[in-house]
């Protein structure tokens, strides 16, 4: 389906402009998680649409929240509306169904227009004005018939093929459909100098492997989980200098995550070329390319609101991603202790609110707990992220995957470290129009004084082991049907975290009557009481779960029950101050340390959120528009914690910037805007 919103630019923005924005909305209809089954892609019906990410506003705010979807959707004829359940939103139309956004400057989709088909060498592509260039002994190429590209092979010798595209960009992150049916006999090259010069991603049965080709050698740099046979994929192929990045989603059976199939990291001495493409070896004809072009993937959450408006035909969905789903679930667990880092609290965190390890990356961060057990009790798992956070002073948010990420703590002061800190720069925005790179419309500017802190006040928690202890006991009666069972979340509010919890045993931890009073027969032989398992129940840290069943003929009331553990962590609470001024300890901001439990870790965390706060440092809202090429690239491929140099004279602003959050609004016919929020290096 070809969407409504393509974006293309005026013919004074030059050739390059011409670059098209292509949007892919795709909708989970049926629950499957089959993204490439009918219906799944809704693009064709979105007439407008904002996608938000980050920390946004000025000032940044401290904490990132949800990114959000807002999908404007034709529905003339009412099919949206969720009463109707044979129309593209599926049988069983709602909330909860999950949502993928993404974007590419499409440069071919392979189209042939029933026309037969057409070598690939020297096709010009549906956008730009380069053309492919296959470079293979004559015959021994690509075709190109009905949106796929296919090996051909033809005179002896016979050779391998390599189609390229120049792209302008030696780290361009790569998006393309591709459908392996042999075995590491097809894939793509990257930053390709020539065919023996070049890096190349190739798939086989059991792996995907990414290589160094350089002359006759060929060397292997990384491998990682293979792609199904003979099932359509969608990748994406993420560069930097010296990564590379591979992200997969299977068109054709249920992947709901998506997976991260490849990471190399580190590689040394990677071709610099612009030029990226198709390979395949000379006898390969099976294996099938899809669109090919540059962007990303830029949300994967889920639907809350689904708003038909009958009266102007239209239907509005709106979607965040999966830190809204953490503000809503509570957690009552309980950290082991020992040495700790914040990574690892962070995995613990979301691991209990019931993500899987990839939808999760996080930095290992400073070591914070070092001595007892540690409660994560009666709080939502983002509040518990946004507390470890401050400790950390890193920066928790999405990372464009749909993962939740955890921001190394030192890695913008690494940044200001650096000798040159503009030659980082992912992309320089100017202030206007003149020139070939982008530019910003408006900018607008606050010199953070409202960020800046004189002081910090923390509060960390020490732990003592107080041993053996009762932890809990019933304040009243609890009446239970004969043959029934009751529920109890035993807890206690006296101790931090408990562990070695003992299972009641009758009569001494519990007992019961045949009547409310107290005074009636003991029943207590007919009455278990069950220790459920923290991973059964989900409750552990400051109390477990008991299940109380009566298996007598009569109703049972339970008088007495009490529950004790082996150990018995108490806080023991000390304020200790750190400032810039002898005077700033009133107005100190408050950071009280959940997870770090000796001053000296508790000092080096304020210390560093001060060393980063303290300082102003002043913060820029620009307006991009997305019709130009040279800002369709920056803006398709930017992400939460770049550089970007800005080189505006005429308002006063330079230097380096950090982004900080982003925004993409795109109305019927292409027009729009981005928005980035960016902090002064």
């Amino acid at each position: 389906m070809t969407m409504n919103l393509e974006t293309t630019a005026s013919p004074s923005d030059g050739p390059a402009s011409l670059l098209a924005l292509r949007w892919r909305v795709r909708v989970d209809c049926d629950g499957e998680g089959v993204w490439g089954a009918a219906g799944a892609d809704i693009s064709a019906r979105v007439l407008s649409l904002r996608w938000v990410w980050g920390r946004r506003g000025l000032s940044a705010p401290e904490f990132a929240p949800p990114a959000e979807l807002e999908l404007t959707l034709d529905n003339a004829d009412h099919p949206c509306t969720p009463e109707n359940h044979g129309g593209p939103l599926g049988s069983d139309p709602g909330t909860g169904r999950e949502v993928r956004l993404g974007v590419s400057r499409q440069h071919d989709n392979f189209a042939t227009g029933g026309t037969g088909s057409e070598d690939l060498h020297n096709r010009k592509p549906t956008f730009g004005d380069t053309r492919w260039e296959v470079n293979a002994t004559a015959g021994n190429g690509f075709s190109v018939l009905d949106g796929e590209v296919r090996g051909a092979v033809g005179s002896f010798p016979p050779s391998d093929a390599v189609a390229l595209l120049e792209t302008e960009d030696a780290t361009a992150t790569l998006t393309a459909r591709y459908r392996r049916a042999t075995n590491g006999q097809g894939g793509f090259v990257l930053r390709c100098v020539a065919a023996n010069d070049c890096l190349r991603l190739r798939f086989d049965r059991v792996s995907s492997v990414l290589e160094r080709v350089s002359g006759s050698t060929v060397t292997r740099l990384a491998s990682g989980g293979p792609l199904a046979s003979a099932a359509w994929h969608e990748l994406e192929i993420e560069q930097t200098a010296d990564s590379v990045r591979v992200h997969a989603i299977n068109l054709a059976a249920s992947d709901p995550v998506g997976r991260t199939i490849l990471a190399a990291n580190g590689i040394a001495d990677a071709p610099a070329s612009g030029r990226h493409g198709l390979w395949h070896s000379f006898r390969n004809t099976a294996d099938r390319w899809g669109g090919f072009g540059v962007g990303r993937g830029l949300f994967r959450g889920r639907i809350t609101a689904i708003s038909p408006d009958y009266e102007a035909g239209t239907c509005r969905i709106e979607a965040a991603d999966v830190m809204q789903r953490l503000e809503t679930v509570r957690l009552r667990r309980a950290l082991p202790g020992g040495p700790m880092r914040s990574g690892d609290v962070a995995a613990s965190i979301l691991a209990w609110s019931g993500l899987s390890p990839g939808e999760y990356r996080l930095d290992s961060g400073r070591a914070l707990l070092t001595g007892g057990a540690r409660s994560v009790w009666e709080v939502s798992a983002a509040r518990a992220l946004r507390r470890l956070q401050r400790e950390e002073h890193g920066l928790i948010h999405t990372d464009g995957h749909g993962r939740v990420r955890l921001e190394a703590s030192t890695l913008r002061s690494d940044i200001r470290a650096h000798g040159d800190p503009a030659s980082l720069a992912r992309a320089t925005v100017g202030g206007s129009s003149d020139g070939d790179g982008p530019y910003a419309s408006k900018l607008r500017r606050d010199d953070g004084a409202s960020a800046t802190e004189d002081a910090v006040v923390f509060r960390y928690r020490r732990l003592t082991d107080e041993g053996a202890q009762r932890v809990w006991s019933l304040n009243e009666p609890l009446a239970i049907d004969a043959g029934q069972e009751r529920l109890v979340l035993a807890a206690s509010e006296a101790w931090e975290a408990i562990d070695g919890v003992q299972t009641p045993i009758a009569p001494t931890d519990y007992s019961a009557t045949d009547d409310a009073a107290g005074t009636g027969t003991d029943v207590t032989g007919d009455v278990t009481v069950e220790l459920l398992t923290e991973e059964g129940s989900g409750v552990g840290g400051r109390g477990r779960m008991l299940r109380i069943c009566n298996n007598g003929a009569a109703r049972a009331y339970v008088q007495t029950l009490s529950l004790s553990a082996d150990h018995c962590w108490r806080a023991e609470s000390t304020t200790a101050h750190r400032a810039g001024a002898a005077d700033a300890f009133a107005s100190g901001t408050l950071v009280s340390c959940r997870y770090v439990d000796n001053y000296a870790a508790a000092q080096a965390g304020a210390e560093a959120r001060l060393g980063e706060r303290s300082v102003r440092r002043a913060q820029v809202e620009a307006t991009l528009p997305l019709f130009a090429g040279s800002n369709a690239r920056a803006v398709t491929e930017a992400r939460l914690s770049d550089v970007v140099a800005i080189r505006a004279a005429a308002q006063g602003i330079s230097g380096a910037w950090l982004l900080e959050g982003m925004e993409i609004a795109a109305g019927s016919g292409g027009d729009g805007t981005a928005r980035w929020w960016l902090t002064e290096v």
